[in-house]
């Protein structure tokens, strides 16, 4: 296994905890990320990136779409709204329970929208994101 971290910073957006918790844990085991921050709120994640600096720009976000008062694509059209520097750096991955051919296409319309992975979260899931990564995408 590597000792290297495809992704510096990783943010997970999603209103449940339980979901948080296991997403968080799962990630550092695999050691993809060097750092999770986890949000149950999309408003504070949006907070916090309306006040980063590019260098701060998390290098991966996973995305639940389903959320309470601000939901997934809101959450992207907002971080649009804010900063278009901060959208275009930002790669995102939808991790959703939903299986929508609708949610999927209209996710997959974000430029910036990497991959729509149906959750649970698996080892294949991520060992395919990271090959992904690799391969394509110049990640910090």
């Amino acid at each position: 296994m590597r000792t290297e971290y495809p992704v510096q910073t990783a943010f997970i957006i999603d209103d449940s905890e339980v979901d948080l918790f296991v997403q968080k844990k799962f990630i550092e085991m695999r050691k993809f990320a060097g750092q999770v921050v986890t949000f149950s709120s999309p408003t504070h994640a949006l907070e916090v990136l309306s006040t980063s600096k590019e260098a701060d720009v998390p290098g991966l976000v996973f995305l639940d779409l389903n959320m309470p008062l601000l939901n997934g694509f809101e959450f992207l059209d907002r971080v649009r709204e804010i900063s278009t520097d901060v959208f275009g750096q930002m790669k995102v991955v939808i991790l959703t329970s939903s299986n929508s051919r609708a949610d999927h296409e209209r996710a997959m319309s974000f430029n910036n929208v990497i991959r729509f992975i149906s959750k649970p979260l698996t080892v294949q899931g991520l060992d395919d994101l990271r090959a992904e990564m690799d391969s394509s995408y110049p990640i910090h």
